[in-house]
């Protein structure tokens, strides 16, 4: 096997890896709209129907468009990313808290 064969059989490999992502990103993107658009479920269910499509979908990019595993390779991008999601985390209940306590004290 030369080296323009292995090149290319890499290159096939990342496609393949890109369509499977793709496929999965339109069909989690789909599933919720074509749910909501023809009444399958009641509210509550569809809540959760889109949330579980949604996260799901964010797991998807990681995996087949950022690369992101749990290899030693990606020990500093993981650690990273879960810094992120605690600030966001910090950043979104911070806000919460602060407009529940607003509303609370406000006198007219």
């Amino acid at each position: 096997m030369n080296k323009c064969d292995k090149s290319k059989n890499i290159f096939n490999k990342e496609i393949k890896f890109y369509i499977i992502g793709f496929l999965l990103s339109v069909l989690f993107t789909i599933l919720p709209f074509i749910c909501t658009l023809n009444h399958f479920f009641s509210k509550t269910v569809l809540f959760f129907i889109i949330l579980l499509c949604a996260l799901t979908q964010i797991v998807v990019h990681f995996v087949y468009f950022l690369h992101l595993n749990f290899s030693k390779k990606n020990t500093w991008n993981i650690i990273s990313l879960f810094f992120i999601l605690i600030i966001i985390c910090i950043i979104i209940f911070g806000s919460i808290w602060i407009m529940y306590n607003l509303n609370h004290h406000i006198m007219f």
